[in-house]
């Protein structure tokens, strides 16, 4: 399966399902992945308690600025469902998860 068939319906009837394990649980409420061939999606949930820390995505904030660095980046649920979205290609050695994780707690 290709990056963007993840989104095809008939190729991936259950798009981004595969459960993530060992979730920082103070971050993550929640969260998803699917392996591609061209690397990997992932949507997560932060908790209540970090949705209260950081209320909106602000890309053009200092804290939150390397999210634009982040492939295929979907934050436009965050505001109704904490819902983060994100492609993490494998030609790329970065954890982009990690980092994620990392900005939420600090």
């Amino acid at each position: 399966m290709k990056k963007n068939d993840v989104w095809d319906q008939e190729i991936n009837p259950d798009f981004i399902s595969d459960p993530l394990e060992n979730l920082n649980t103070f971050v993550w409420e929640r969260g998803y992945y699917k392996e591609t061939d061209d690397g990997i999606w992932y949507e997560v949930y932060v908790t209540e308690k970090i949705k209260q820390k950081i209320p909106k995505i602000d890309l053009n904030n200092k804290k939150l600025k390397i999210l634009k660095t982040f492939h295929d980046l979907l934050v436009d649920h965050y505001d109704s469902d904490n819902q983060i979205t994100f492609f993490a290609p494998k030609e790329n050695n970065q954890n982009y998860f990690d980092i994620l994780t990392n900005i939420f707690l600090y």
